[in-house]
């Protein structure tokens, strides 16, 4: 069977985006075996120890920790908007992950190199292995760097512009440094490839286009859980980048104004950002088990998925949501890749950001 060297910051237990762990463990099924090197169990991010048991028994992994700020650093960088740190939050890690990758690669041969991003330093540690070791890399850009437009929103609103502006560039160089080194890199929707192929006038033939999906095993024995049976009720799951708040809360604002017996609900990473920037009414429950939470979602009348006007791709959510059944209350550019998917599979309805349906 051969190797993988799989770099992924967000291996379990900690509960960020599931992709990484999905292809940990299918690889073995088509002849490759991976060999995990992720972040300790000790960094400062919320867990979901029940993502464990996602990962095979036969699964190596490495689990490497890093040098963070404080609680009390991070809140004054912050809150002085100062708190820059390149590539990604992370950055720390990749020296010590840089150690250990040597380490194994030194003691076994691996056939290739994977990094799944974010983190974007997970890109940084495959790339100098690549120079070192001369190992094929694919590098796993999810919804992409530079072309992501609410990640750099949210350089607006946490760098002053000196730092901004400094920020900006290195992740456009950084992006296109990935691109141009790694054998393929892999995105989750068409429109990102398209921006990425415009922006670093790379081929086509570079990007590869692997959409999300769902793992059937995730569902079986799933029960649903009523939240608020007397009341129609609409689930979002997940978490949202900061520019989302905005047609989040008018949503919340229109559901409320239309009927006092509907109540939307955040479940996860979403909840604490709603909470953050909003009284408006709803349910907030913070991180739960994935599959307590689906089957809170599995118990709704409706799912909710937003993204902002400019927004053109897939969020991951929207296969479970799918799986689940329930009619999708899609908040989403009518000409994106989100609401392609809600329309050819009869998943939902499409809704326009002045909260009007379309079909």
């Amino acid at each position: 069977m051969k190797k993988v060297l799989f770099i992924d910051y967000f291996s379990p237990p900690l509960a960020a985006d599931w992709r990484g762990v999905a292809l940990a463990k299918f690889l073995p099924e088509f002849g490759w075996q991976p060999v995990v090197i992720s972040a300790a169990e000790s960094v400062s991010y919320d867990k979901d120890y029940s993502l464990l048991k996602e990962i095979p028994e036969k699964t190596e992994v490495h689990r490497v920790g890093h040098r963070e700020l404080s609680r009390v650093s991070r809140l004054a960088l912050n809150g002085l908007r100062i708190n820059y740190s390149y590539p990604d939050p992370y950055g720390s890690w990749c020296s010590p992950a840089l150690r250990e990758a040597r380490r194994i690669l030194n003691n076994a041969k691996a056939d290739l190199i994977y990094s799944a991003s974010p983190s974007f330093t997970t890109a940084f540690v495959a790339m100098k292995l690549k120079r070192e070791f001369g190992i094929p890399w694919v590098a796993d850009f999810l919804d992409g760097w530079a072309v992501n437009d609410f990640l750099t929103v949210n350089l607006e609103q946490s760098l002053i512009r000196p730092l901004r502006d400094l920020m900006k560039f290195r992740i456009r160089r950084g992006e296109g440094d990935i691109l141009r080194s790694a054998d393929k890199a892999v995105v989750i929707s068409w429109h990102v490839k398209q921006r990425l192929c415009e922006l670093h006038k790379v081929e086509g033939t570079t990007i590869e286009v692997v959409n999300d999906g769902y793992e059937e095993s995730v569902f079986e024995g799933l029960s649903a859980r009523a939240l608020y049976p007397d009341k129609l009720t609409i689930v979002f799951l997940g978490s949202f980048y900061a520019p989302f708040k905005e047609p989040v809360i008018k949503f919340v604002k229109a559901a409320n104004d239309v009927s006092q017996e509907a109540e939307v609900v955040f479940i996860g990473r979403g909840a604490a950002a709603m909470q953050a920037v909003t009284k408006a009414e709803a349910t907030y429950i913070l991180n739960l088990p994935r599959k307590k939470a689906l089957a809170f979602a599995l118990g709704s009348d409706f799912l909710f998925v937003v993204m902002p006007p400019n927004a053109k791709w897939i969020p991951t959510k929207i296969y479970d949501y799918l799986r689940l059944g329930k009619p999708i209350l899609a908040l989403v550019p009518a000409d994106g890749d989100a609401a392609k998917i809600v329309r050819e599979a009869r998943g939902g309805f499409v809704l326009s950001h002045e909260m009007s349906f379309a079909r």
